[in-house]
């Protein structure tokens, strides 16, 4: 239920199903408010309306693992049915952001027929002008060119926040999950912690330097056994990824025993468990 911009190559559908719709948008104009009905295809603001399916919305949002303690912002929400659908059949609080006042003023009654209106809230607004930091969940189903202008603004959201897109992705960064409802993509993404930078990791009573790349939840580095007299024994970072505050990675120690580290980021610190075949579990914490 988002709104898809308008690119060149599209200009000429776009035009065809404008004319299409010309005659019955012209009388939906004339009719009271309360009779709207939006039509699929209409001209917005730089962009064509098309509606999420019931089905890929509920997927969606259970991807996104949502719950009565979430806040769903929806940025282009179109007839509000993903805030709608958040409230009611998840108990969550929903936001609409919409630029078309027809379909706010739509929205708002949907909500109202769906006896949610008091869970839910539609603003009449750009999606760019809005403060996101309220979100644990943002839906999306905007075009490309749009889904790259928001990419930089959904990476500076707090670590853990989840993003669920209809049909297009977010360029270099990379879906954590991939859904497929009536032959129609679904995404999740999961914002990363940052833990790019040099880290100074303690495994019971052993030392390493810690230095890891950062591509949004991907990560690569090496790890220096630091020994007693100072040497550095150098060993890459494998299979390391975030999600969300969750890290995991793999490193050779200092013993040969290859560990799986998992555990969690807060700010400059980290801890959780060390795993290796045959070998006892260890604890471990690093400091940037």
């Amino acid at each position: 239920m988002a709104l898809a911009r308008l690119s060149p190559a599209c200009a000429a559908v776009a035009s065809c199903i404008a004319l299409s719709c010309a005659f019955a948008a012209a009388h939906a104009q004339d009719k009271p408010a309360d009779d709207y009905q939006p039509q699929i295809g209409q001209l917005g603001k730089d962009v064509v309306w098309v509606p999420t399916p019931d089905r890929l919305i509920h997927r969606m949002l259970q991807l996104a693992d949502v719950t009565p303690r979430d806040v769903v912002v929806d940025l282009g929400s179109g007839d509000g049915r993903i805030p709608i659908a958040a409230a009611r059949r998840f108990g969550a609080r929903g936001i609409g952001v919409e630029f078309d006042a027809r379909l706010v003023e739509y929205s708002k009654r949907a909500a109202q027929r769906e006896g949610v209106a008091e869970r839910v809230q539609f603003l009449e607004m750009d999606m760019f002008r809005f403060d996101l930091s309220v979100a644990s969940v943002v839906a999306l189903y905007i075009s490309p060119a749009l889904m790259t202008r928001l990419r930089p603004q959904l990476l500076q959201l707090k670590p853990g926040v989840r993003v669920v897109s209809h049909q297009f992705t977010l360029g270099d960064w990379e879906p954590d999950e991939m859904i497929r409802v009536e032959n129609t993509p679904g995404y999740l993404w999961i914002v990363p912690a940052r833990a790019g930078g040099a880290w100074k990791l303690r495994l019971d009573d052993q030392e390493y330097e810690l230095r890891l790349d950062q591509q949004h939840q991907l990560l690569r580095g090496t790890a220096a056994a630091v020994d007693k007299n100072a040497a550095l024994r150098s060993a890459p970072v494998i299979a390391a990824r975030l999600r969300g505050e969750e890290i995991r990675f793999t490193f050779v120690d200092r013993d040969g025993y290859a560990r799986a580290f998992t555990g969690r980021i807060s700010g400059d610190t980290m801890a959780g468990v060390a795993r290796a075949h045959d070998r006892r579990e260890l604890q471990w914490s690093a400091r940037r």
